[in-house]
């Protein structure tokens, strides 16, 4: 295993025990990944590496940002999968990224069983689409217009690190 990945692990499972212990993920954490990732990549390939990392920081924040958008996943989430893209490189995001989602949707899943909160998941889908479709005849209801209540809150540090760990399995 090669050094920026075992420190890419060392950073998610910091992550995750923050996760699921605070339900956040530290700045200090996610401002040393996007400070090392960089260095990392100069030091392996001088300025294409740093271009690399750059790119994979950009790249990552850009793939969960339309989640946090949407309220979807928090942001420490988005900056975590920004950290992963200056780790891994932009290219390697896609498989990642895919990886995480389902990790999130077991993971989701799991929650909504164990919490029993699936009444309020399924009340919740119901009044976002409620809300998309009065946008689209020009009305103006907003997501907390319609008072959704949170039917469980997930770490979703885990799902992300889950995602890294299935791409680093599956990769040639």
């Amino acid at each position: 295993m090669t050094t920026p990945i075992s420190i890419l692990i060392s950073i998610l499972t910091v992550a995750c025990w923050f996760d699921m212990r605070e339900r956040r993920v530290p700045n200090a954490l996610i401002l040393a990944g996007m400070l090392i990732a960089p260095v990392l990549g100069w030091a392996e390939a001088g300025a294409p590496g740093i271009g690399s990392a750059l790119a994979g920081l950009a790249a990552g924040l850009a793939v969960l940002l339309p989640f946090f958008v949407l309220r979807m996943v928090g942001a420490g989430d988005v900056k975590l999968m920004s950290v992963v893209g200056g780790f891994t490189g932009a290219a390697a995001l896609l498989p990642i990224a895919l990886y995480t989602f389902i990790a999130g949707g077991l993971l989701a899943a799991v929650s909504l069983l164990a919490t029993r909160s699936g009444a309020q998941a399924l009340s919740n889908f119901r009044l976002l689409l409620l809300s998309m479709t009065s946008r689209v005849s020009g009305a103006s209801v907003t997501t907390a217009d319609l008072g959704l209540k949170t039917a469980c809150r997930l770490p979703y540090a885990v799902a992300i690190a889950c995602g890294v760990l299935a791409w680093l399995l599956t990769r040639n």
